[in-house]
């Protein structure tokens, strides 16, 4: 029997491999998990990540205690045994179109490390690099698309494949490893696993994970909608000059790849990271400052970077992208939850002129205060303005006009066998996402406490994807930003090394942090 027989035409699988096989065809791949297998497999980008760092009021963690949760985890989440294969396409000879595969074991020893590191200056921001930088096997199908990097035997890292799920799924895996910790410790064991050879396997259910979130969407494309931004943008990009865009200063070739012609391995993205930690003390004035001037903390670090974009770094810039990943399980007509693992997320981009920005960092009326560096200016006033305008902005793009639901609805335009998508989707992404940053929040986590007399407990956590190939995704940066409650705010700027000099996206930082003091004081 070949891999392809028991495929029905409408796309349907019952076919369970041998029982020598390591993994069973379970369905087609959606739109968005294509796009993320063609961005590893094409070496665009390699993953992303959500770290924790757990706490016990005697114990660190160790490989048998892990161990042990993580079976918990793999049988509440059916995303963890998924991984891709690619199979001919049944609409076009010679294409290629992406299927889920469910693996039928998973060893845990392929897929935990533990390391140690001592960084304290630097926090986790050169294990974060390092984990961007390792790319999956995929081409072995045995080992699942996601990794665990235990450091100091305290931070935990979750290291996934994109296909598997977006920035949230990372919170819940990280819910669902907590609380399976506390089980074990109340319960005393350790059912569910076997050791063969010293290896941990686990048995992977047999369960499907969510829908597509694109299948389930509770709205219609409108095709006005498409003819109208394509001519918004192309037209854009005609009467401006590349000088007049932010991050006019990118140094980037503009050759796409193809399934057949991949970039070779020494030219995939290799991702740098700069971090910024905002102590839980001005995390908590910050949110409540936004409250009483209308406005959210995605839409105050939106605009902070814009003014030092545009007041510090390119004062020639007339117009500037902003992108923001916006969460569209609200939209599905079967709501998941925030436990579930999947990609329902997907970044919605918009365009603002600088002017205002521009003077907003540049109000010499008021000067730096308490240690901030003289230079460092900001109309106060203005910039909450222009920060409730962006919330608002987005609030009529999310619930009234519905042009953020719209974009997400274009993807399956683009086709789905792996060739037709790449042809259409590579020469163009960067009409629209090439001089763009993107505010990436995935909110406070929840569901913890720093009461150590509960057991394990989570008290920092991080958020950071990992960079794209410039001339395949964006050659600005990527704000990543996590937090937990009652506890600190980070922030991971990524962006491709060789792109941005180092030096500008530390002084974006510098900037963006210098001017949320003066705000709050």
């Amino acid at each position: 029997m070949t891999a392809t027989e028991g495929i029905s035409e409408q796309g349907e699988c019952d076919l369970r491999l041998t029982s020598a096989s390591q993994y069973e065809l379970v369905r087609k791949g959606g739109h968005y998990e294509t796009m993320y297998n063609l961005f590893h497999e094409l070496g665009i980008q390699s993953n992303i990540l959500v770290s924790a760092t757990y706490s016990h009021r005697t114990s660190l963690l160790t490989e048998p205690t892990l161990f042990k949760a993580l079976h918990i985890v793999i049988n509440h989440h059916p995303a963890l045994g998924i991984i891709g294969v690619s199979k001919s396409s049944q609409k076009k000879k010679g294409n290629h179109r992406l299927w889920e595969a469910r693996l039928n074991t998973i060893n845990l020893k392929d897929c935990v490390e533990f390391v140690q590191y001592d960084g304290k200056d630097q926090g986790l921001q050169e294990v974060i690099e390092k984990a961007h930088n390792e790319w999956f096997t995929t081409e072995e199908k045995t080992r699942p698309w996601w990794k665990i990097v235990v450091v100091n035997g305290a931070h935990v890292l979750f290291v996934y494949h994109h296909m598997i799920g977006d920035g949230r799924s990372g919170y819940a895996f990280h819910r669902s490893l907590l609380a399976a910790l506390n089980e074990i410790e109340a319960l005393k064991t350790n059912d569910g696993i076997s050791t063969d050879s010293g290896a941990f396997m686990v048995n992977v259910p047999a369960t499907l994970p969510p829908a597509h979130s694109i299948a389930v969407v509770e709205a219609q494309l409108s095709m006005l909608h498409v003819i109208y931004n394509f001519l918004w943008w192309t037209l854009i990009r005609l009467i401006f000059s590349n000088e007049r865009f932010l991050f006019s200063d990118a140094s980037f070739s503009n050759t796409y790849p193809t399934p057949t012609n991949p970039f070779p391995k020494d030219e995939h993205t290799v991702t740098r990271i700069e971090s910024m930690q905002v102590d839980c003390t001005t995390k908590e004035k910050c949110v409540d400052a936004c409250r009483i001037h209308n406005t959210t903390l995605t839409a105050l670090l939106q605009t902070l970077i814009q003014v030092t974009l545009a007041a510090d770094i390119y004062p020639k810039a007339i117009l500037g992208f902003s992108s923001v990943a916006v969460d569209f399980r609200r939209y599905l007509k079967t709501k998941p939850g925030i436990d579930v693992m999947m990609n329902a997320a997907a970044v919605f981009s918009s365009p603002q002129r600088l002017g205002r920005y521009r003077e907003a960092g540049r109000d010499l009326k008021i000067s730096a205060r308490n240690g901030a560096v003289p230079g460092v200016h900001l109309d106060i006033p203005l910039l909450w303005q222009l920060a409730s305008q962006n919330k608002a902005k987005l609030d009529n793009d999310l619930n009234k006009s519905n042009t953020a639901l719209q974009d997400y609805l274009t993807v399956p335009l683009l086709g789905i066998d792996d060739e037709e998508f790449a042809s259409q989707l590579f020469p163009n992404i960067g009409r629209v996402s090439n001089n763009a940053f993107l505010v990436s929040n995935i909110g406070a986590f929840q569901g913890t406490t720093k009461d150590l007399s509960a057991g394990w407990t989570i008290g920092h956590v991080e958020f950071s994807a990992a960079a794209t190939k410039a001339s395949c995704g964006t050659a600005g940066i990527v704000f990543n930003v996590a937090s937990v409650e009652k506890g600190d705010l980070v922030v991971n700027a990524s962006y491709e090394e060789g792109v941005l000099k180092p030096e500008t996206v530390r002084k974006v930082m510098k900037g963006v942090k210098e001017r949320l003091t003066l705000l709050l004081e």
